[in-house]
């Protein structure tokens, strides 16, 4: 028999059949068909030491959670890579803005003096990371380093560095009487993992007085409706559509390689597995050894290869898989925790034409839910290539509407810094695009195909 984990789901292929497995994460999973409530965190909190953390996430993990569905999809990386690169354009350069007949004008230009600030620190490097930030979580760390200078009064802030999402998080101090964040709290690690006091703190950047402290954070984020501090960000709506997206090749990658129609699909309820663990522990407790995560996984082995005997083969008929399920009271509500085992219908040519639709309508809601139209995010019905006018129109329409937004989070940091520096010079720092033409608008020696 074969095993094959992804995270906690697997595939099991035995001699004769093949099924999929999976944990529901929280008993509401096999009540509602798969939805998680992970944006009831506004309000709670945690502590470390003197100071309150607020949790990004129902189990402070959102940014986790995010890259770890994402990066396991095949469309997604891409789309969002793309974003960044339309987004960055040909690259960050200074401006200033002024009016000219009533319409606004950027007037690009250089500066030698602040040319030299920037060439001493990479800054380039700093930009290029809160771009790839803000697609995925549309909020993005600065952390503001002052020169030792301003210890005597010279003030200038020396460089800007950015902070992992899952390495920073909002908090106050404790006896503070406002909720509202005074402090970023970073760690070395996600998160995700136990609180520990190594954590550093800084003070939140100030614009109105930038060189108050020697080192802090500014936390720019677009704001999501009714969420407290943190940005819910577009991509949550479209994580099971992610999840489906990336089920599909694996399960079709199992049909293929073992040329076994899947009979079951299984799930089991964490609670199951947190009792179970919490059992193991006990046991090791007991017996004086230190507990491992590689017990649990090895039960779980263990008790994959039984339900597989039970499912499979003509003389294990008469055999039966038994659970108890439990009822829990939540609110209104009445949960089960319990086993389920569902039976897959083995019409081969209806299961894999079913699962390759269930995929495309998963990659088009995907784009639609990153919000890149497909025509810039090669995602496109029946795998045709779009016309250059359609992308030429999407780039257009993405320019206009899709650029300001973003790069005015992504370049917050920058500009206060550009302003406390250079207050005389009244720059600013934005994405350098060049405006999209017709390819019969251009001269001829100067096309694309004539270049390329």
């Amino acid at each position: 028999m074969n095993i094959e984990f992804v995270g906690r789901d697997a595939i099991i292929q035995a001699e004769n059949m093949a099924f999929t497995y999976q944990v529901a994460n929280i008993p509401r999973v096999l009540e509602d068909g798969g939805r998680v409530n992970d944006l009831d965190f506004n309000g709670k909190q945690s502590y470390i030491g003197d100071y309150v953390v607020y949790p990004y996430g129902a189990s402070n993990d959102l940014p986790d959670l995010i890259k770890d569905v994402v990066q396991n999809n095949s469309l997604a990386p891409g789309i969002l890579t793309k974003k960044s690169q339309l987004l960055w354009g040909s690259g960050p350069q200074l401006y200033q803005e002024r009016f000219e007949k009533g319409v606004l004008i950027k007037d690009w230009q250089d500066n030698a003096t602040v040319r030299a600030w920037l060439d001493s620190w990479d800054y380039e490097d700093y930009l290029l990371k809160l771009d790839i930030d803000y697609q995925y979580m549309q909020g993005v760390y600065s952390k503001f380093e002052l020169t030792k200078g301003s210890r005597i009064g010279k003030n200038f802030i020396h460089s800007l560095e950015s902070i992992e999402p899952s390495k920073a998080r909002l908090g106050r101090i404790r006896t503070a009487t406002s909720p509202k964040p005074t402090h970023v709290i970073t760690n070395d690690w996600s998160f995700a993992t136990p609180l520990s006091l190594d954590c550093k703190v800084y003070g939140k950047f100030d614009f109105t007085k930038p060189f108050a402290l020697k080192n802090s954070i500014l936390y720019s984020n677009l704001y999501s409706f009714c969420t407290d501090f943190y940005t819910i960000p577009d991509l949550y709506g479209s994580l099971e559509w992610l999840r489906r997206s990336t089920a599909t090749p694996l399960i079709l990658k199992a049909y293929a390689k073992n040329s076994i129609n899947l009979k079951y699909h299984i799930v089991s309820p964490k609670a199951y597995w947190d009792e179970k663990e919490e059992e193991i522990q006990n046991r090791c407790k007991l017996a004086g050894v230190t507990y491992e995560k590689k017990l649990l996984y090895a039960y779980e082995q263990e008790l994959l290869k039984k339900i597989s005997d039970v499912l499979s083969g003509e003389e294990n008929s008469g055999k039966y898989w038994h659970t108890k399920k439990i009822l829990e009271v939540d609110a209104h509500n009445i949960l089960e925790h319990g086993w389920e085992i569902h039976v897959i219908d083995q019409k081969v040519k209806d299961f894999i034409d079913a699962y390759i639709s269930i995929s495309d309508r998963a990659d088009r809601a995907v784009s639609a839910g990153i919000g890149l139209h497909g025509a810039l995010g090669n995602v496109s019905e029946n795998g045709k290539s779009d016309s250059g006018s359609e992308q030429i129109y999407a780039l257009k329409n993405y320019m206009a509407t899709g650029i300001d937004i973003p790069q005015m989070i992504i370049m917050k940091a920058m500009n206060y810094a550009l302003r406390a520096n250079f207050p005389e010079l009244n720059l600013k720092m934005g994405f350098y695009h060049i405006q999209p033409e017709k390819e019969q608008d251009v001269n001829p020696d100067k096309r694309l195909k004539n270049i390329v």
